[in-house]
């Protein structure tokens, strides 16, 4: 019974009493954490070398222009027009990422929260309607995507 309560990453040690010399499983059993070697190099599941989408780290030539012209021609904030950019780009790429909406109206209501002190209810609010928009967003755009290649 106790086995199928242990993890499989988990062994199980056996310790010996002093009162009980001849090595003999005891009723103290300890259970310590095996722990495998990662190899060299880049992990399974990793994203560093990412080149495009919401957590690359660069913007190509067409969305730093597009960027620029958000902030400059629409007035809109630099770090607000960023995540509208990497949004667009992650959507365009995979636009069923339901993550990178997460992410994305997480970063917005923490923006809006910052800067305009919102409380807690008004946060819960606005973070509900920019999920709702975004994941709108997204469906259609993958129903576009889908569309398209049929």
């Amino acid at each position: 019974m106790l086995e199928q309560r242990i993890p499989a990453n988990l062994e199980l040690v056996c310790c010996t009493d002093e009162l009980n010399p001849a090595g003999e499983a005891s009723q103290n059993l300890t259970v310590s954490p095996t722990r495998t070697k990662r190899g060299r190099g880049g992990q399974i599941g990793n994203r560093n070398a990412r080149k495009h989408g919401f957590y690359s780290g660069t913007l190509s030539p067409a969305e730093t222009s597009q960027l620029w012209n958000i902030t400059n021609l629409e007035g809109v904030d630099p770090e607000i027009a960023l995540i509208r950019v990497k949004l667009q780009s992650s959507l365009q790429y995979d636009p069923g990422n339901r993550r990178v909406v997460r992410e994305a109206s997480r970063l917005l209501v923490k923006w809006y929260s910052a800067n305009y002190r919102l409380d807690r209810t008004d946060r819960s609010y606005m973070k509900m309607v920019i999920d709702k928009i975004l994941e709108t967003a997204s469906l259609r755009q993958s129903a576009g995507l889908e569309g398209s290649h049929k």
